[in-house]
């Protein structure tokens, strides 16, 4: 019996961050330094490295923001999917809308900020692709379709392969996609839980996108705080002790939480996350933890 599974590798991890206030959070890695930071601070408490936090945001929200008329079908259809194929109605629920065309399937819903398009033509062979040219070509398509360059964050490129397995045997990678992970950043504070994942098939033609990435308010929004760097570190060392938390090294870093108004857009609340790396000791494995810290956000 063969089976088929699908590994995601990252290759050539191009990336781009777009924004001045704030850089992207990084992954907890568990490097030297940073084991030696959490032996260290076993006995003296938390080590926070706060550079993540150290410019307050000042930044205003945008003029220009995905607008709530992108989730049009004509928008999608023109903008996103890039065809002029005639799209029939197959179902749905509430403002949520499937659609089909003679080679395309597209599922959106405007309250949810989610959009999800599918190629019904396979890829052809796997030929050379230049991972900088289909970054640029994803960054293309989300522009056209109306994502502008002030809501862009961090990008990455990497590639998918599936791998089959037959009597115990497992087959060489194949190579699968080509994904451009667009991660949503406002003034270069990343938004939680928004991102756009563009797909191009082996052969480099555009497979799959899907998005989440819902029209943001004009109101509402608490972008900033009068914390000091100290206080904020108090905040999260409270936090992470509610957590069970004692001691280890922490990093701390900027991040818009979103709330979904009445009318369905959403408001961005500044808050502050602690990152603990993953620790091995001798009897025993700690996860990395991320935890949420209050910073009092104000408009």
């Amino acid at each position: 019996m063969k089976t088929h599974f699908l590994r995601l590798l990252t290759a050539l991890p191009l990336t781009v961050a777009l924004g001045c206030d704030s850089s992207e959070p990084p992954a907890p890695v568990d490097t030297v330094a940073q084991l030696a930071n959490a032996a260290t601070a076993v006995a003296t408490g938390f080590t926070f490295d706060s550079t993540g936090i150290a410019t307050p945001p000042t930044g205003t929200l945008p003029a220009e923001l995905l607008p709530r008329t992108a989730f049009d079908p004509a928008v999608l259809q023109r903008g996103l999917v890039g065809t002029t194929e005639a799209f029939s109605l197959t179902g749905g629920v509430a403002l949520r809308r499937d659609l089909e065309s003679q080679t395309w399937k597209l599922e959106a819903d405007p309250n949810a900020g989610s959009v999800l398009v599918l190629s019904k033509t396979e890829s052809g062979p796997a030929t050379a692709q230049d991972p900088a040219v289909l970054q640029r070509l994803a960054l293309a398509r989300l522009q056209r379709w109306g994502i502008p360059t002030a809501e862009l964050g961090p990008v990455r490129q990497v590639q998918s392969f599936l791998q089959s397995e037959e009597g115990g045997v497992v087959g060489t990678p194949e190579l699968h996609r080509h994904k451009t992970f667009v991660l949503r950043a406002i003034n270069g504070i990343r938004v939680e839980g928004h991102r756009a994942v563009v797909s191009h098939g082996p052969d480099g033609g555009f497979q799959r996108a899907l998005i989440k990435w819902p029209a943001l308010g004009r109101q509402g929004h608490l972008l900033h705080t009068r914390l000091t760097t100290a206080e904020i570190e108090q905040r999260a060392r409270e936090a992470l002790l509610a957590e069970g938390e004692t001691a280890g090294p922490v990093r701390l870093f900027w991040k818009y939480v979103p709330t979904q108004l009445a009318t369905g857009e959403l408001a961005l609340t500044l808050q502050v996350s602690a990152a603990m790396p993953s620790l091995t000791g001798a009897s025993s494995t700690e996860e990395p933890r991320v935890v949420d810290v209050d910073v009092s956000a104000v408009p």
